[in-house]
């Protein structure tokens, strides 16, 4: 084929135009058709929830080698399993009268799974153990009362400290608890000398929901503000929208400080995740804000259902049932990766494990139902875009690098 193609070009001037347009042609039919192939490539939807226990997941975190611990309401009952790397399935949640009524799940340094299953209380369940085993800790402030929220952890030198969101009842709360052992068992040693400081109350018109970790002994908090006066439309309504607050604490006994607070205009915020690069993302209903190291803030015009971060430090960020496309934040801006068709799924939480996003949620049924995309897929030689990307890039190096050799031997010729 190189053959011939040369002694096309070896011909007189006239016939040059001839290859000229025939490579024109060519490229105008690989745009095409690469521009046909543009969706979104490795995605799969299933009607039912996770293969080991199917039923609606309402919680996952996924850890290393596929295991996971999620919750899962499962014949109208919650239930909280944890699968380990050698496909083994446990009941973790057995002890619980009502799994459904856990407020959150949050994966410490070591593997392990801690909860709030009742007031003033954690509970840390060592799922890395051989045997899976259970810490109780009882938090106590007197005669306060209070539920824990959510829960995050922060790396200090050799120990680590918790943060918590707290409702005290009749107010939103942050309490911190620390410091604890990097090693948490046997269980006694590392938490002998940790302390559960006061609580710092919120805002007489701020609710917290979540919290995250910043590092250096800054954390930042989200919830919502209500505006007692409502809008100018509606003065007599209250209205909510999302705020993020800033805070500062170290050790105990001192309790957190509060000390500044970002009003965002509408929606909610669903995620709060802390990237690899120690950056926080919390993303909304409305839009996504991208939290520095420095407390700057940068706002980006993209709504969601829900997010996570897959293992190369992108997010994903997934629209309501019947979005046509999910956006790709990367370092250098925010990827819209159209689909072949459109999301199937009511999504109510997702992430990532070994290369693959998970996303869980309920057909238009109700039924559980489980939408996946393959992250690394994008580009591939495996998807139909990466397959003509590169025979586009063979064909024409093939025909330029004949072009280019008879033009050297005519100039050659010449001289």
């Amino acid at each position: 084929m190189a053959k011939g193609l040369r002694g096309l070009l070896e011909e007189e001037s006239e016939h040059q135009w001839l290859a000229m347009g025939g490579f024109l042609v060519f490229i105008l039919i690989g745009a095409l058709l690469i521009q046909g192939t543009s969706t979104l490539p490795g995605v799969d939807y299933r009607t039912n929830g996770l293969e080991e226990v199917d039923g609606r997941v309402l919680d996952i975190i996924y850890a290393d080698s596929g295991s996971y611990t999620a919750l899962v309401l499962n014949n109208g009952e919650g239930k909280l399993f944890h699968h380990d790397e050698n496909g083994q399935l446990n009941d973790i949640g057995e002890e619980y009268t009502d799994a459904l009524g856990l407020p959150f799940m949050t994966q410490l340094h070591d593997g392990s799974i801690v909860v709030s299953p009742s007031n003033n209380s954690l509970e840390i369940i060592h799922v890395s153990a051989q045997i899976p085993q259970r810490t109780v800790l009882s938090l106590t402030d007197g005669d306060a009362t209070f539920d824990i929220l959510d829960l995050a952890e922060q790396k200090s030198g050799d120990s680590y400290r918790w943060l918590m969101v707290t409702d005290e009842q009749s107010s939103s709360a942050l309490r911190g608890f620390g410091s604890v052992g990097a090693e948490l068992l046997p269980v006694h040693e590392p938490l002998k000398d940790a302390q559960l400081t006061a609580k710092t109350p919120a805002p007489a018109n701020i609710e917290w929901t979540m919290v995250d970790s910043l590092g250096d002994g800054q954390w930042v908090a989200v919830g919502t503000m209500t505006d007692v006066f409502g809008s100018d439309d509606s003065p007599a309504a209250p209205i909510t929208h999302p705020v993020i607050g800033f805070i500062s604490w170290e050790q105990g006994p001192a309790a957190p400080m509060l000390t500044s607070i970002e009003e965002l205009d509408r929606g909610g915020i669903h995620s709060l995740l802390r990237l690899q690069n120690g950056t926080l993302m919390a993303a909304g209903t409305d839009s996504t804000v991208h939290i520095a190291k420095d407390r700057t803030t940068t706002s980006i015009d993209v709504p969601s259902v829900s997010a996570t971060e897959d293992e190369t430090g992108k997010v994903w960020l997934l629209g309501p049932k019947g979005s046509t496309s999910v956006v790709r934040l990367t370092s250098s801006g925010a990827e819209t990766l159209p689909l072949a068709r459109p999301i199937p799924v009511s999504i109510e939480v997702s992430d990532v494990s070994e290369s693959i996003l998970y996303s869980y949620g309920t057909s238009d049924n109700g039924e559980p139902a489980t939408y996946t995309i393959d992250t690394l897929a994008i580009g591939s030689i495996e998807s139909g875009r990466g397959f003509l990307n590169l025979m586009f890039v063979a064909v024409s190096s093939v025909v330029l690098g004949v072009m280019l050799w008879t033009g050297t031997k005519r100039l050659i010729q010449n001289q």
